[in-house]
Order: C-alpha cells, then structure tokens, then sequence
C-alpha cells in the first residue's frame, strides 16, 4: 500500500488527481498539500507546508507521514488550471522538493512532475511532432527557459539518487470541463479569433487523460521524460466547426496594455504568447508513453466536447 501526497492539490486538477487517487485499492494515504489556504471551497481538505528556501519543513512531513510518492502538480500553472494566462515554471518549488525528497532520511521513491509541452520551440523551422530525445527542446523564451530550468533540477536529482523514480510528463495544452489551457479557453469563446492565411495543426490533452497518466505514473513509479496528450491531431478550423463556434480572422496582436481589457469584455484577439502556436502548430510524439503502457481514453473530439 502506497502513501502519497499531491503538490498543488488546491488546484483544479490537483484537485482530480487527489479524488482520483483516493479511490485506488493500491493507496493508503492521499493528502493534497499546497502552500497557503487560498480561501477556496475544499481548502479545508488541504494541509498547508509553506513553499519557502527552507525544505526542512516538507522533509519532516515526508520523513513523518512515511511518503513513498510525491506528484507535483505545482510546477506549471498553466498545466494545473491555477492561471489564467500561460506562464513559466516555479524553479523556486521544485529546488524545495528536489531537495526534500533528497533529504537523507526520505522514503520518497517516486516523483512524478507535472511538466508543459510549452518547453518546446514553436516556429517555422521546429518539428511539427516533438519528440522527447530533441536536444533544443527549449524554445528559447522567457516561459520555456523556466520549465527547462525546473526540469533540469528533477533531472539532476533522478541522476544523483537513482533509488529515485523521477516522471517528467510534459503534458500538452489542457481541455475539459473546468480545467483549461489558454488553447482550450480561447476555442471556448463564441467568436474564435484565427490568425489570417493559417490554419494550424493543434492538439490538446482532455483533463481526465492528464489526471488518469499522472495516477498511473504514480502507480507504476514510472521513470524518465515523457509526452502526454489525448490521440490524434486536429485542425483549427476543424476545432472551431467541432464546437459549433466560429472563426473571426485577426492579425497577430503584439504586446499591447490593453490585452487584459480585450480579454474580460471577451472581444476576438490573438494574445500574443499564442501567436507561434496559431500561426505554425504543435503536435506531440507520444510513442514513447504508449510503449510504457498508458493509453489515453480521448482523442480530439472528445477534447472539444467540452468546449462546445
């Protein structure tokens, strides 16, 4: 039996990967932890560790609760449905649990990291389908640098501690009912803004798919780097027929003070970290979870479902 605890579990899909754990007959004990109470419905069920330079706190916790397996769901807001808007990586949170669970007397042997498809390059010269092997798999902005930095400290602590089990699932842009990527939320809108002349290949990952890899990585003490995203491909202007919405073409929309403003009165622009992706595409290589057994249970249509 497996005691276990869900970094970010205040969040909307911590929150599903807790829920979800606890109804596994392989787990004894599931407790999400996040680090303040944010004032939320169920953040009663949370117990609160401060996210400071000081890992001590949280090694106690591990050393205390007897942890074998840590999932992190704090890493990439925008892959947990914390923010609405795409951001980078919290380096400072995963160096406080690199080194918590590198703590000399941790029983953590699994450490499984909710990453982003957003470290890869977007561009005309990027791959369409990213593989995990890439060396430049580092798109050279602000955001991605932050996720690469971030991983490289998981990736540094799965080299020096081997007994470890370090996942890294790069997980693709988020769709569902409640938990939603900026793709997901900007395919939602009853006008779609398209950039004019494009029509990219996109793809998402349905919200049950993220919860049900990141219980199973967990489950198997999976190890190493690995794409997730529900099957197939799909074309913009297919997404926004699927959803019944339509298409508004727009020109890419440069960094402008008044983008918050566009984005509350709900009027069609391109906000200006998703120009790459809306003008050229991106699509993830997921053989390689596949052959380590997960399977997603959506394919893109039944991402958009939700979206309609």
């Amino acid at each position: 039996m497996r005691r276990m605890v869900v970094l970010g579990g205040g969040t909307p899909l911590g929150r599903r990967v807790v829920d979800a754990l606890r109804r596994e007959s392989w787990v004894d004990r599931v407790a999400g932890i996040e680090s303040h109470h944010a004032g939320r419905p169920g953040d009663e069920d949370l117990e609160v560790i401060a996210w400071t330079r000081d890992h001590r706190p949280l090694a106690e916790y591990l050393l205390k609760e007897e942890i074998d397996t840590v999932v992190d769901c704090s890493l990439v807001e925008d892959r947990s449905g914390r923010t609405r808007r795409p951001s980078g990586a919290n380096v400072i949170s995963a160096m406080y649990v690199g080194a918590a669970i590198a703590d000399e007397r941790s029983p953590v042997r699994s450490w499984v990291v909710a990453s982003s498809s957003a470290i890869y390059p977007i561009g005309s010269h990027a791959p369409l389908l990213q593989r995990e092997d890439r060396a430049d798999a580092r798109g050279g902005d602000e955001r991605s640098a932050s996720i690469a930095e971030a991983e490289d400290y998981a990736r540094s602590l799965a080299e020096r501690m081997p007994d470890v089990n370090v996942a890294l699932l790069r997980l693709q842009e988020l769709a569902g009912g409640e938990v939603r990527g900026p793709l997901a939320r900007l395919l939602a809108r009853v006008v779609v803004p398209r950039i004019v002349g494009f029509d990219p290949t996109i793809q998402l990952l349905h919200e049950q798919d993220a919860v049900s890899a990141l219980t199973w990585a967990a489950e198997v003490e999976l190890a190493g780097v690995f794409n997730v995203a529900s099957s197939g491909v799909v074309r913009m202007s297919e997404a926004i027929r699927v959803t019944g919405h339509h298409g508004l073409p727009v020109l890419p929309m440069p960094g402008s003070p008044f983008e918050g403003l566009f984005d509350r009165l709900g009027l069609p622009f391109v906000p200006p970290s998703m120009n790459g992706l809306l003008l050229y595409g991106q699509a993830l290589d997921t053989d390689k979870i596949a052959r380590a057994g997960w399977h997603p249970a959506f394919d893109q249509l039944g991402c958009l479902a939700p979206l309609r």
